[in-house]
């Protein structure tokens, strides 16, 4: 082989080789936009899902303070919801009580098994959540009040 070859065939592996480096770095780059975006919809998803769970709230919160369900429904519904949202460490304090009256009445059965109870038992299990409701009452309530005006958006400077 002579000289001239040789550097001729090297020349034709390096350009291969640089060839397929650009290559890769196309699909890197394609790689990374595309896992840009993907990570920029799961945020927007999680916007989206943190406003309605805080819309949930407000509208729970509302009908709690204006009596129209109890607030050992309200409890469950805000506690659950409140595992949604990225609260502040004061919706936190706010969203503890009704986690609390929740756990406090989740024993007392619900849905299909509260509709399969014997009066007398559903009568029991009434007295028990209301006195446990009275319990919690004014903390409820005070909470309630703060969270009919939880803003629709976590805002980090709080």
């Amino acid at each position: 082989m002579t000289p001239t070859t040789s550097i001729a065939a090297a020349i034709i592996i390096v350009m291969m080789l640089a060839t397929y480096a650009a290559y890769l770095g196309l699909q890197l780059r394609k790689q990374s936009q595309e896992q840009r975006a993907l990570l920029e919809s799961l945020e927007q998803a999680r916007v989206q899902k943190d406003k309605e769970a805080r819309q949930s709230i407000r509208i729970i919160s509302r009908a709690l303070v204006q009596k129209e369900l109890s607030d050992t429904e309200a409890a469950m519904r805000i506690g659950f919801l409140s595992q949604q949202v990225m609260a502040s460490s004061a919706e936190t304090e706010l969203f503890s009580v009704f986690k609390q009256l929740a756990e406090a009445t989740s024993h007392i059965p619900i849905l299909d098994d509260w509709a399969n109870l014997e009066r007398t038992e559903k009568r029991r299990f009434t007295l028990e959540r209301e006195g446990i409701e009275k319990d919690y009452s004014a903390f409820i309530l005070a909470s309630a009040n703060e969270l009919v005006g939880i803003p629709l958006a976590f805002s980090f400077q709080r």
